[in-house]
């Protein structure tokens, strides 16, 4: 009688193991598919978040260079906005700092993410004056959430063209 109860007491612990493991494996099913399902159905960025680089540019001008560089561009209310710098050799007295200010909506920022060329707006706001001038941008898409970009920024002497390259990265 013992040895059938040994065995017993045998079967019914393996029964209890593979339930036992059973168990867990369905539980871990159960947490990963949500999280599967989710990363199917929002394989993209939010688009909120991401941030735009503007590489550094030069733009001949009347016997001298205008170097522009632009910090890193974050989205707020339908626009991207950040700092900039624009020195010019050899007048110095021109050089300028401030804030700029450009308008792109959502689907301006998807297709610049998908390949689409996008013109868009803004401004450009110096610090410690009440000089603004108007912005004009073209993206060009290559590949991956990065282009070509030409940047436009009306002054009092004329349009001042930057060639330069673009990229939209994640938070």
């Amino acid at each position: 009688m013992s040895l059938n109860f040994r065995r017993l007491a045998l079967e019914s612990l393996r029964g209890f193991r593979r339930s036992r493991l059973k168990l867990s494996v369905s539980l871990s099913l159960l947490l990963l598919i949500p999280g599967l399902f989710g990363l199917l159905a929002n394989p993209a960025p939010e688009l909120t978040h991401l941030k735009l680089l503007i590489a550094p540019s030069s733009s001949s001008l009347a016997g001298g260079t205008a170097k522009l560089d632009v910090d890193p561009l974050s989205r707020s209310g339908g626009k991207y906005v950040g700092d900039y710098r624009i020195k010019v050799f050899p007048y110095f007295f021109k050089n300028e700092n401030g804030q700029l200010f450009i308008s792109v909506s959502d689907p301006q920022v998807r297709q610049m993410v998908d390949g689409g060329v996008t013109s868009f707006t803004g401004q450009a706001q110096a610090k410690g004056s009440d000089i603004t001038h108007k912005i004009t941008a073209k993206a060009t898409p290559a590949s991956d959430g990065r282009g070509e970009l030409t940047f436009t920024v009306s002054t009092d002497s004329g349009p001042l063209v930057f060639n330069t390259s673009y990229r939209m990265v994640g938070p």
